[in-house]
């Protein structure tokens, strides 16, 4: 009985890739929708390799997948297959140049960039007046409001009287700065500590402001200055001597077992524990 695939006649006694796959999944004691399954596809993608309706499932990349996935299922090679449906199936090529193409209405073009540069202009004229209006008039109404603001002199009073509250006010600032200066000093800790080993020492101020941070060798002298509280943390704190502002200070009721010591110093100098916080 003869048959077309592609176009091209059958020859009698010549078996085709749908009849071959038929027979392996007979074989195989599968059904159609059983085999489907297997593969996560539809009934009607096999029934189509089956039957050789291979323009139903598209491109021929897309049949070549399904058939070398159906192959592989029902355990035939997938090669001889595939060299079979290469020389029996012809598959029609899309003529690209009878794609249609809308038609592109120059005119229409030409007048939306024209309208959109019209509305530019529009925009840059409204912008350049208001700018120029805002400059023009913004000037002399501060110029007029500045001088309303200016304390008036008498003028008969301009003499030594007129004078007088100047030189109180400076001798005030005086004050008020002599004060500031002497409460800055007086609010400076100074610290001076000897190592006889090697440890690592955090000095911070009362901002938070690290003074230093760091490793120092064994005896090194090493003195740290800033705004008190002064807090300290020394990783080995055992036989440091500690000198504050001068005095000689001791620590080592603050030692903990591990030889790590934290401490406060105040702006009065005295040594107070402190808990040890996190980064030193």
């Amino acid at each position: 009985m003869a048959d077309e695939l592609g176009g091209e006649p059958r020859r009698e006694g010549d078996c085709g890739v749908g009849a071959l796959l038929r027979a392996a999944r007979e074989r195989a004691g599968l059904t159609i929708g059983q085999a489907a399954q297997k593969l996560h596809v539809g009934d009607e993608v096999l029934e189509a390799l089956e039957t050789e309706r291979f323009e139903a499932l598209g491109a021929s990349v897309y049949v070549k997948s399904y058939l070398r996935r159906y192959a592989d299922l029902l355990g035939e090679p997938a090669t001889p297959l595939q060299q079979r449906l290469d020389s029996r199936m012809v598959m029609p090529q899309p003529d690209l140049t009878r794609v249609p193409r809308a038609a592109v209405p120059k005119a229409g073009i030409v007048g939306r960039v024209l309208n959109g540069l019209v509305v530019l202009g529009v925009m840059g004229l409204a912008w350049w007046g208001w700018s120029h209006r805002h400059q023009v008039v913004a000037v002399p109404v501060i110029s007029r409001l500045v001088p309303a603001r200016l304390p008036a002199v008498p003028v008969a009073r301009a003499g030594a009287a007129s004078m007088r509250p100047t030189t109180d006010a400076a001798a005030h600032g005086g004050k008020v700065g002599s004060h500031a200066a002497a409460a800055a000093a007086a609010a400076t800790a100074r610290i001076t500590l000897r190592f006889p080993a090697a440890s690592w020492v955090a000095v911070t101020d009362a901002v938070g402001h690290s003074i230093y941070r760091g490793m120092v060798a064994s005896g090194v002298t090493r003195s740290f200055e800033g705004h008190a509280p002064l807090h300290v943390v020394l990783g080995y704190a055992s036989g440091v001597a500690v000198r504050i502002d001068g005095r000689a200070a001791s620590i080592g009721a603050y030692v903990g077992r591990d030889h790590a010591v934290s401490f406060d110093i105040t702006a009065g100098g005295r040594v107070l524990p402190a808990p040890l916080r996190a980064g030193g």
